[in-house]
């Protein structure tokens, strides 16, 4: 009797953790998961760099890094893709949004992981038509990325078995949009033609989620 107790409480207790969502298109609020939500999440990192910005914006310069992570599954053996953002404590501006284009797959779920290192994660991600997300920190009334913050670890599960350097992201103010840099990605899919024309549509993206948060 006590077994059973105990298995419907870890049951209970899974099934009230957030877990890695599905992202249909358009908006979907985040709010964070843990391998024990996600244990497909758990697994053993097989590339991981660190690539620093520095681009301007309307405050001065906006300077960090970025951390890109391949993580294979333990649980099935497929890829799951992490990216962390640190922003240096001098850096002049926060940062809205983190942006993944060319990064193609058949079912895009995603999330932020809880338990690993950061202070705060984006509190929604928009999909676009094409192989692009969104990551949006202080959209729905949560904090934006501050000189001296990092993300959690924002990731993307997917069914890939190999990968390569076939993505991009940037990272955007209010005001600026840096560079484009490479990252990793499934290579299991083909990119759709002109997706470079939707990943360069920031700025007016950013005025729209701006409306979104003071409306």
């Amino acid at each position: 009797m006590k077994r059973l107790t105990l298995a419907l409480a870890a049951a209970l207790a899974l099934c009230g953790s957030a877990q890695a969502v599905i992202l249909p298109g358009g908006y979907t609020s985040l709010s964070g998961t843990t391998t024990a939500a996600s244990p497909q999440l758990a697994g053993t990192v097989i590339e991981d760099d660190v690539v620093p910005f520095a681009f301007s914006s309307a405050g001065g310069t906006v300077t960090g890094t970025v951390q890109s992570r391949v993580v294979r599954s333990t649980l099935d053996g497929t890829l799951d893709f992490y990216w962390r953002i640190i922003s240096d404590a001098n850096s002049a501006d926060t940062i809205a949004l983190f942006r993944i284009g060319d990064f193609v797959a058949p079912l895009y779920s995603g999330d932020y992981a809880t338990d690993g290192l950061g202070d705060i994660g984006p509190d929604a991600a928009f999909k676009f038509p094409g192989p692009q997300v969104n990551f949006v920190f202080g959209h729905e009334g949560g904090s934006e990325l501050g000189p001296g913050m990092s993300s959690y670890f924002i990731f993307l599960d997917t069914s890939a078995n190999s990968y390569n350097r076939s993505a991009f992201y940037d990272l955007t103010t209010h005001s600026a949009i840096s560079g484009p840099f490479s990252t990793f990605a499934p290579t299991a899919f083909v990119p759709e033609p002109g997706t470079s024309a939707l990943f360069a549509g920031g700025v007016a993206f950013l005025g729209l989620a701006r409306r979104r948060r003071q409306g």
